[in-house]
């Protein structure tokens, strides 16, 4: 089968995951066109690339006007090609704000185009007015936690439970004593890994304060002696990253976060996908989280979660502890760690953490996404 299918990734995580399921894709119909938007991970297996994803990764409601101009024209640009290329179909990868604008207008102007969701728009913690909508434009839904599909019952969109790739993806890069023979830290030594984020607006909010509690745990007699490491994000230059460093004992490393996670004692970890990555891994950890003042302001009036974090979310409890914008300070934070390094509670939190893996299904989510989407292709939409 021939064709051509349009596919929208606007976040490193969306790459990631985009990668996976366009290898599948291929593997099952090389001569399908692929054209699109992805990263690094995805370029290999798109035919055509619009846009990387670094064009389009901005967090916030703030930020996201600021690049309103560069996105609207790349919107039109997408729509454009979409109609040149003849698509079939179109898969959305995450990024819900500007794929729900630019699938509801395919919907609009190419209404025989067959319109899928990769990742399900988190509309159970922003705004479930928006779950028709979602059910009338989208032919196909592929969720990654358990308790989304029932969302949408009664509606024309298929929500189908796929599982969550991430339990396949998350594995250490490298086993424990490579890691801290590569790094030189000490392995008899406890371990700290700070994950602030792999946008320049998260590193530039969350980065200050955990500096600021390395220099401070370094020279109380009080603490215990830690190593702390960084793990710097693909999207983030060393350059960027140094001054946030100065006078502290903070390692950055490359291409081994899972491992910085899996063999540290504690992690201090940015809401977002990494809590899921981190809760796989094991690893004690606290969810941080700050915003733009105003966008959280706004944030706050939407969302209706007892949680933020999505570990939390997905357990259905708070398996791990959550600090919020003004809480992300580097007493609070010095308060978390030390809970956090007891041998006690670090027992009761990896048992807490193994609830999450249980609600993220079995490995194979992009082979089952691919096998799908690849069956949907061969028939016409009505």
């Amino acid at each position: 089968m021939s064709g051509a299918l349009l596919v929208i990734a606007g976040e490193a995580s969306g790459d990631m995951h985009g990668a996976e399921l366009l290898r599948e894709i291929k593997a099952r119909n090389p001569t399908l066109r692929i054209i699109g938007i992805g990263g690094d991970g995805m370029a290999p297996y798109l035919d055509r690339q619009l846009a990387h994803v670094k064009d389009l990764g901005v967090v916030g409601f703030i930020e996201v006007i600021k690049h309103l101009p560069s996105l609207n024209r790349l919107f039109k640009r997408i729509l454009k090609v979409a109609r040149e290329e003849k698509i079939d179909a179109a898969l959305f990868i995450d990024y819900p704000g500007f794929n729900m604008r630019l699938a509801k207008s395919l919907r609009s102007s190419m209404p025989t185009v067959k319109l899928h969701q990769y990742v399900c728009p988190q509309v159970w913690a922003w705004k479930k007015g928006r779950i028709p909508e979602l059910g009338r434009v989208l032919d196909t839904l592929y969720c990654l936690f358990d308790f989304e599909p029932a969302l949408f019952n009664g509606l024309s969109v298929a929500a189908i439970w796929v599982g969550n790739p991430l339990v396949e993806t998350v594995k250490p890069e490298m086993d424990r004593e490579t890691f801290f023979s590569s790094t030189g830290l000490d392995p008899l030594q406890p371990l700290v890994a700070l994950l602030p984020g792999s946008r320049q607006g998260e590193i530039q909010r969350l980065l200050p304060p955990m500096a600021e509690l390395a220099r401070r745990w370094r020279s109380d007699a009080n603490h215990r002696e830690v190593q702390w490491v960084l793990p710097v994000a693909r999207t983030l230059s060393d350059e960027f990253i140094r001054p946030f460093l100065n006078g502290t004992p903070i390692l950055p490393v490359h291409s081994c976060s899972y491992a910085a996670r899996a063999y540290a004692d504690a992690a201090l970890v940015a809401s977002g996908t990494a809590t899921l990555e981190t809760a796989l891994l094991g690893t004690p950890f606290a969810i941080v989280y700050k915003l733009n003042p105003l966008t959280y302001a706004m944030a706050k009036s939407f969302v209706k979660l007892p949680y933020f974090g999505l570990a939390n979310v997905v357990a259905g409890r708070g398996v791990v502890e959550e600090l919020v914008q003004s809480q992300v300070n580097p007493d609070e934070l010095s308060k978390v760690l030390t809970r956090l390094l007891d041998p006690v509670k670090a027992i009761k939190t990896r048992a807490d953490l193994g609830t999450v893996r249980q609600h993220l299904g079995q490995p194979g989510a992009a082979a089952r996404v691919a096998e799908h989407l690849f069956h949907s292709m061969e028939t016409p939409r009505t």
